[in-house]
């Protein structure tokens, strides 16, 4: 890890890109605040989150939750539920 200012940045970027697809993670600070980091895009999941096609849970699920009987919904319902999100556009 490294930690250069902005202007250090400004003036390297393409150094410092490098540096981050080589796996190095960069902080970025202003006068003495830090204000950002910039770390390689290491999977789907990220790309997925930054495109605003996924969120993070917040929580883990309880260790029982795959235990649990699931709720019984009625056939029709779930097909309504599922035509009604399938027409939205």
């Amino acid at each position: 890890m490294q930690t250069i200012s902005i202007s250090e940045l400004q003036h390297n970027l393409a150094l410092y890109l490098e540096k981050v697809k080589d796996g190095d993670e960069i902080i970025v600070k202003e006068e003495n605040e830090i204000i950002a980091r910039i770390l390689p895009f290491d999977n789907e999941e990220q790309l997925l989150v930054a495109e605003g096609l996924m969120r993070l849970p917040k929580k883990e699920l309880a260790k029982d939750f795959w235990e649990s009987d699931a709720p019984e919904i009625p056939l029709e319902k779930i097909v309504k539920a599922i035509r009604s999100e399938r027409d939205e556009d």
